[in-house]
This record gives C-alpha cells, sequence and structure tokens, in this order.
C-alpha cells in the first residue's frame, strides 16, 4: 500500500463517543471536505465488518463520483478501516484512537492507495496525495471541533 495522506490530533472526548461517531460513516460528510454524501447500502450495523456504504465525492477533474466502500476491520473503541472500489485509487482508510486518558484521544487518520500499478503510482498519485491532505489537515480540524462538541 501506498501512504496518501496523515493526520494525528488530540481531541477531548472518551474513546467510546469518538469510536461511536468516527464508524458511522454517514457522519463522514460532516467533517472530510468534498464527501457530498454518504448512505448506507445494507442493513448491517455501523462498524460492522462487511458493512457496505455508497459514498458520492468530489473529484477534481471527474466531477460527482459515487464509490462502495466496506468496512474492512473494526475492533471497537480502537481502530476502524474502510476500503473502497474507486479505480484508480483503490483508497483504504485507516482510523486509530489511543486513550491518553479517559477524556482524551489520539485520533490517527491515514488514507493508502492499494494500487500497485507503478504507471498508477508515477502519473496520479503525487497529485492525489497533494490533494487528499490537503481535504484531511481540514478534516481534523472540522472532526476535533465536532467531536469535542458532541461530548
Amino acid at each position: 500500500m501506498i501512504l496518501l495522506a496523515k493526520t494525528e490530533i488530540r481531541i477531548a472526548i472518551r474513546a467510546a463517543e469518538a469510536y461511536r461517531i468516527l464508524s458511522d460513516m454517514e457522519r463522514f460528510g460532516e467533517w472530510f471536505p468534498e464527501v457530498i454524501s454518504i448512505t448506507s447500502a445494507d442493513d448491517m450495523q455501523c462498524g460492522e465488518i462487511g458493512k457496505k456504504y455508497l459514498e458520492t465525492v468530489s473529484i477534481p477533474l471527474r466531477g460527482k463520483r459515487e464509490i462502495e466502500l466496506r468496512v474492512a476491520e473494526s475492533i471497537e473503541n480502537q481502530r476502524f478501516v474502510t476500503e473502497g472500489d474507486f479505480v484508480p485509487l483503490l483508497p483504504r482508510m485507516e482510523i486509530f484512537i489511543a486513550e491518553l486518558s479517559e477524556t482524551e484521544i489520539l485520533v490517527k487518520w491515514s488514507m493508502f492507495s492499494r494500487n500497485r500499478s507503478k504507471l498508477v503510482q508515477v502519473l496520479i498519485l503525487p497529485l492525489a496525495k497533494r490533494i487528499i491532505q490537503q481535504r484531511a489537515n481540514i478534516a481534523s480540524d472540522r472532526l476535533k471541533q465536532l467531536l469535542e462538541l458532541s461530548e
């Protein structure tokens, strides 16, 4: 996998409350830029491995695109991972939650590409890295505000 972007942020919130919000992908657009909407594509519960979502996102030079996402890994209050079928990126989002105290956590957010094509790595990923990192920087500020207001 190729790292596209990452952020770390300390947030004054309990891990369980943060996980509840972060694992509900229908709320992802509240804090991540250019996400137009995300809807559940099945009846599974939030955070359940295999749960599917349909994300509508704004892609530079390509406009709006719908991407199917699925929960790939989930450990309550600690880790949440999704993978998408958007070609050419084949994105993988990883969120780690580390308890610093009873009321403060560290959230580590990362986006990877699962595409191993050398052509994609040379021609597309450099631009994708820049765009996704810019969005991630905005998202970390929004996420901090959202989570601290919910507590």
